[in-house]
């Protein structure tokens, strides 16, 4: 599949879905990170909505969150490429900008890699199955520009990342998402996977399904006879394992923020992310380690001492959320 063929908004054109459209990035001496989100929730009745965030993290200090929604009538949604717009926020796939809260961002994206799949054949992004569908478009992004924090401007040099592409009827029950672009050997190298449990039939649930994808070296992990491999979660950890090749990503609670995720049906889940987990990646006999990845895991009951955003006593109405 090539990079064009999911380059467009996808619930423009398709109802009872959630897509999100994000960028992450990582500052080149590990100390900072950074997580766009440009969400759209589309239910089947009455009319949907937008959700922005924006989160800066800074190792040793709480994750700074803002966030914004925006009813569907005053979104512009581009139905041929990725082009959003609403209220001083853009994205396209070369230029990010906005405005939320006292968080300001001016962002060019650069990446000429090809797109990583999630899944091996064409069909599976437009078939029933697997209700959640996955693309990194721009797997090896380069950010430039600055971001701005009430008066404190950030300059943006060559921070290293992604922006990906998910949609689906529903979030996961459970899952574990993780990827990696800077590495203790200084080499350029992408790892992105997850594993995630589906509902099935009404309560039941699908054991942990898992790929993983990867550039230098070239590894697909995304086939059926890969999906079942033994894959771990816990609040804190994301483990994976097929034959000579493992992923393990781990992190500490203080590391993570916390995030309130809507489904199109009214349901919540609860979304826990750091841009600080240790990563070892083991193919056959190579190592490579890190300490800057991207672990993600979701799951229907809150964890224990990590606060959500956005507080239970914003709305809307009030403007936007800043915590």
């Amino acid at each position: 599949m090539s990079r064009e063929a999911w380059e467009h908004i996808v619930c423009t054109h398709k109802d009872g879905i959630y897509e999100s459209h994000y960028l992450k990035a990582n500052s080149p001496d590990g100390t900072q990170g950074l997580w766009i989100k440009h969400n759209l929730l589309r239910p089947r009745k009455n009319d949907g909505i937008g959700e922005f965030w924006v989160i800066l993290f800074e190792k040793g200090r709480t994750p700074q969150v803002a966030k914004r929604i925006v009813s569907w009538p005053h979104l512009s949604l581009d139905n041929k490429s990725i082009r959003i717009q609403t209220q001083g926020i853009s994205l396209q796939p070369s230029h990010a900008e906005g405005s939320i809260a006292d968080i300001e961002w001016n962002l060019e994206l650069t990446d000429s890699t090809p797109p990583l799949l999630h899944f091996p054949w064409d069909w599976m992004y437009t078939a029933g199955f697997p209700k959640k569908k996955a693309i990194s478009p721009a797997p090896n992004l380069l950010f430039n520009g600055s971001i701005t924090v009430g008066d404190t401007k950030i300059e943006i040099n060559d921070w290293v990342g992604l922006r990906g592409h998910n949609w689906g009827t529903e979030h996961a029950h459970t899952y574990a998402y993780g990827n990696c672009h800077i590495w203790k050997d200084k080499q350029q190298r992408t790892v992105d996977g997850f594993s995630a449990k589906i509902r099935m039939l009404g309560l039941i649930q699908s054991p942990f399904l898992s790929t993983i994808v990867s550039r230098s070296p070239d590894v697909q992990l995304n086939r059926p006879t890969h999906w079942l491999g033994g894959a771990r979660v816990t609040p804190t950890s994301w483990e994976f394992k097929h034959g000579p090749h493992s992923l393990k990503m781990t992190t500490e609670l203080s590391d993570y923020v916390g995030l309130r995720y809507a489904h199109p049906d009214g349901k919540e889940s609860y979304c826990y992310n750091t841009k600080f987990a240790k990563v070892e990646w083991t193919v056959g006999a190579e190592l490579f380690t890190s300490e800057m990845g991207e672990l993600e895991v979701l799951f229907p009951t809150p964890i224990t001492g990590v606060p959500l955003h956005p507080s239970p006593d914003w709305s809307p109405e009030k403007g936007d959320y800043g915590g």
